[in-house]
C-alpha cells in the first residue's frame, strides 16, 4: 500500500454507517475517483468542508491498485465558494454541473481538460448573475470535449442552415427546424422543448467564445432553461443515466 497525494472536486459524497462519508471527486491526476473518509462524522479534529460538493480539496489517500476506493489518510480544503452556497440557485446549478461530469465520465479516466473546466465553471458560477446560462454553457463545452456534440446548425431533417425556431433530437441533439417539426410530429424531438432561431447564434457562441465574451443578456433566461432541458434529457439518454438535479434547476419554468 503506497501513499498518495491528489487535488480533486467533489462531486458528491453520501454518508456510510455511522461515522464515514464516501465521497466522488474528480481529480487532477487520475479523473473520477471514490475516496472514503473514516470516521469523519464522528471527528471532532477533521472537518467535513472537503467533501462538500464543489469543494476543491488535497488528498492524502492510500492507494492499491486492486481496490476502487481509496481511504483518505489527510485532507485540506484549496479552494471554497461561500458566494455560491449563499445562493440557492446557484447551488442548484452547481449541482447540475457536478452530477453533469460525474454521470459522463468514468472512474479512473484521467482527463485533466475536464477538471480544468470544471473549476473554471464553478470559479465563473461564484461571478456571475447568470447561473443558467453558465450551466447551458458548461454543458455544452463538456459534451464538445467528450466528442459528442454534432453539428449543431444544420437541422437533421432537410439540411438547412437558415431556419428560424427549432427543436432538439433527444437521441443525439441535432436541431430540427419548425417547418420539418410539423412534417414531422411523431418523432422522438416531440419530447423537447422548442428554441426560438436567436438561440442558434448562442450555441455558436458557447462553443467558440469564452463565457466573460457573451452577453447573456441577450438571451432571455426561460429560452436557456428550455436549452438546458434539451441537454439534460440527450444527456440521460446517450449515458443510460438520470440527472435529479434537473429538476431543481428547471422547477419554475416546468411545473
Amino acid at each position: 500500500m503506497e501513499i498518495h497525494k491528489t487535488t480533486g472536486i467533489a462531486l458528491s459524497s453520501i454518508a456510510s454507517g455511522e461515522a464515514d462519508i464516501i465521497c466522488n471527486y474528480f481529480t487532477r491526476d487520475s479523473g473520477k475517483r471514490k475516496f472514503v473518509f473514516k470516521g469523519l462524522k464522528k471527528s471532532k479534529k477533521r472537518s467535513l468542508a472537503a467533501t462538500e460538493p464543489g469543494a476543491v480539496a488535497n488528498l492524502v489517500y492510500y492507494h492499491r491498485e486492486d481496490r476502487d476506493i481509496f481511504i483518505v489518510n489527510d485532507s485540506s480544503v484549496e479552494k471554497y465558494f461561500p458566494s455560491i452556497t449563499a445562493n440557492l440557485q446557484k447551488i442548484f446549478h452547481l449541482y447540475f454541473i457536478l452530477e453533469c461530469v460525474e454521470k459522463t465520465s468514468g472512474y479512473d479516466m484521467a482527463d485533466e481538460s475536464i477538471f480544468i473546466l470544471l473549476l473554471s465553471g464553478i470559479e465563473v458560477l461564484s461571478k456571475t448573475d447568470y447561473p443558467a446560462h453558465l450551466s447551458s454553457f458548461f454543458t455544452l463545452r463538456l459534451l464538445n470535449h467528450h466528442g459528442i456534440l454534432p453539428d449543431i446548425q444544420a437541422c437533421k431533417i432537410c439540411g438547412k442552415r437558415q431556419f428560424g425556431s427549432f427543436t432538439m433530437d433527444v437521441l443525439d441533439l441535432r436541431p430540427v427546424c419548425g417547418s420539418c417539426l410539423g412534417e414531422n410530429p411523431s418523432g422522438p424531438w416531440q419530447r423537447s422543448a422548442m428554441l426560438p432561431g436567436s438561440i442558434r447564434g448562442y450555441l455558436t457562441a458557447c462553443t467558440t467564445q469564452k463565457f466573460s465574451a457573451l452577453d447573456p443578456g441577450r438571451y432571455p433566461e426561460n429560452d436557456i432553461l428550455d436549452l438546458v432541458f434539451n441537454l439534460s434529457m440527450f444527456i440521460e439518454n446517450y449515458f443510460h443515466t438520470d440527472l435529479k438535479s434537473k429538476s431543481f434547476i428547471l422547477s419554475n419554468r416546468y411545473r
